[in-house]
């Protein structure tokens, strides 16, 4: 079976400034409000208090982006969330056990105006820091070799206050390979591992002649990787940038989002699903030896549960459980098998397909992190050699781990289903990851479960 290789190492990335710039807005917080503290107070209430605020207010500029790795600092440009996070703090911050509440709202205009003033102070030093060692920027590389991929390596070495320094262009054909003052290389499908090699921390995605459509794949493969990847958008003369774009001089940037696999939030996915299959292994527990009972009365002679190879995250292997609903056949058959198989199906396993009600034992499997409640469904490995020869996208569903229901999966995309479009919701799904989508695919399910809406 093939297998789906990502390398866990990371790329240095020099033009990060997120963490210093969060520890000193949470000094800067916490000692603005440590100052209004006022004789007589709980001492270490306040204390206790203020060092809240200070964690609520570093959460609500991680939420409004204002943490996010940026190419152009400007101080100006973080006003309107420093605004919206006035508005978010001054209700939150009344929550808080102060001793006197009223001085609350003077105190968060006096944090975020001084936080503002101290933005201005620190990107200037960083912008200074930029020009100053143009030697120290990020490792660039240029995907595409036409007009505007020009552009850009020239305006980054000339403007070296973007904190880019440009090492390497990749096109199979560029306009004029003599007029870039780096090397040009051809297209490679294994651009993950020219990252690593080339210790490369930023990749842009510029303009070439051949489709974008190729670029997919290899860009999926990166998802892992602690390098940033932004797009130059089609008609970008026409395109409005805003909070969440960056630019080079006026070439707007879009930052390619890979929050599934590289955010606090994922791993809050794991113990979010572990809970849920957990407390859904009790609650359910005296149905799942009920359906247990029935399934051995009906067949006593067949195995209560169902098992089976499947491939699951980066291609590793796993058992699958399931409540047995078929007849049983050689393992060899069933393995390899794509047909029809109502033939097969027991008069008790139609009831328990049509609510769901045989997938619950994969509860364990997502206790043994084998899978997550939420995920494209794993699949068989005879047949993930196949779909993944057949269509390109399929192994990059493989991504993350496989789930007990998916965003293809309440779309109707499971059994017999056209193999294309569940990989592309897959990838969709992976894509635009967060917690909510889960919720709401969970939601989703029960609903479809309860209305017997399964196969």
């Amino acid at each position: 079976m093939s297998t789906i290789v990502r390398s866990a190492r990371q790329t240095r990335r020099t033009h990060r400034h997120i963490w210093p710039l969060a520890l000193l807005d949470f000094a800067i917080v916490a000692a603005v409000l440590l100052l209004s503290y006022r004789p007589g107070e709980d001492t270490s209430r306040h204390i206790e208090t203020c060092v809240a605020a200070a964690l609520i207010t570093l959460a609500a500029f991680f939420v409004l982006g204002l943490y996010r790795t940026k190419i152009t600092l400007s101080a100006l440009d973080t006003i309107p969330q420093i605004i919206i996070a006035g508005w978010l703090l001054i209700p939150l911050f009344l929550l808080l056990p102060w001793d006197d509440a009223h001085p609350v709202i003077r105190n968060v205009i006096a944090c975020l105006g001084i936080l503002l003033l101290v933005r201005a102070v620190y990107f200037a030093v960083v912008r200074r820091h930029r020009a100053r060692h143009p030697d120290q920027g990020a490792r660039t590389l240029v995907i595409g070799g036409g007009k505007v991929a020009g552009e850009l390596v020239s305006s980054m070495f000339e403007y070296p206050i973007y904190g880019l320094r440009p090492v390497l262009v990749m096109d199979d054909d560029p306009l004029d390979p003599t007029s870039f003052p780096v090397e040009v290389i051809p297209r490679r499908a294994d651009l993950a591992a020219l990252i690593e090699e080339r210790a490369i921390d930023t990749v842009i995605v510029a303009f070439s002649r051949d489709r974008d459509a190729t670029l997919v794949e290899p860009l999926r493969d990166c998802d892992t990787l602690d390098c940033e990847i932004y797009v130059v958008p089609r008609l970008y003369e026409f395109v409005h940038q805003d909070r969440d774009m960056d630019r080079i001089h006026t070439t707007p940037l879009t930052l390619v989002r890979r929050l599934a696999l590289r955010s606090s939030h994922w791993r809050v996915k794991r113990v979010t699903s572990l809970t849920t299959a957990s407390l859904g292994l009790i609650l359910l527990s005296p149905l799942l030896l009920g359906v247990a009972a029935a399934i051995k009365l009906q067949d006593p002679h067949a195995p209560v549960l169902f098992r089976q190879t499947r491939v699951g995250q980066d291609g590793r292997l796993f058992s699958l459980y399931k409540f047995r609903t078929m007849r049983p056949v050689p393992d060899e058959e069933s393995d390899k098998a794509w047909s029809s198989e109502s033939s097969r199906v027991t008069r008790l396993g139609v009831h328990l397909r049509r609510h769901s009600i045989d997938e619950l034992p994969q509860l364990w499997n997502v206790v043994r992190g084998d899978m997550s409640m939420v995920g494209p469904r794993p699949e068989r490995p005879h047949f993930v050699d196949r779909f993944g020869a057949e269509i390109p996208a399929y192994q990059s569903r493989h991504r993350v781990k496989a789930g007990l229901t998916g965003w293809a999966a309440i779309h109707g995309l499971r059994g017999d289903t056209d193999i294309k479009d569940r990989a592309t919701y897959d990838n969709f799904y992976i894509e635009n990851w967060s917690l909510w989508l889960d919720a709401k695919i969970l939601v989703m399910t029960v609903t479809a479960v309860l209305f017997g809406k399964g196969r």
